[in-house]
């Protein structure tokens, strides 16, 4: 991934366009999860690791079978940043912030928020 500037992938967009675009996908996948929201909290302590350069973000599925978003911290060419990370999660955990890479975001449904 090299040939690319990691910081610079990925861009703002018309906010209209946007909602339009996540109106259609739950729209034509009324089942599926449509988001998850985490707190800046967990962004920040991965955007803050030694060499994040961006974000990767992938669906997962959980132990319970439900749908997960998980994000991993990425270096300047892409790669995951795991070698010396104590949890490879995203989020921390509620019962041990540090040790658990267990997602505990909120979904929607059930908690959708106003606005799309």
């Amino acid at each position: 991934m090299k040939e690319k500037n990691v910081r610079k992938i990925g861009k703002t967009m018309d906010k209209s366009k946007a909602k339009k675009w996540v109106k259609k996908y739950q729209k034509e996948n009324p089942n599926s999860t449509h988001g998850w929201l985490f707190g800046d909290d967990v962004i920040e302590k991965l955007v803050n690791y030694k060499g994040c350069e961006g974000i990767w973000f992938f669906k997962a599925i959980n132990d319970e079978g439900e749908e997960k978003l998980v994000m991993f911290p990425a270096d300047a060419d892409g790669n995951i940043l795991d070698r010396k990370m104590k949890s490879l999660g995203a989020a921390v955990s509620l019962r041990d912030p540090g040790d658990d890479p267990a997602d505990f975001s909120e979904s929607c449904p059930p908690k959708c928020p106003e606005g799309i």
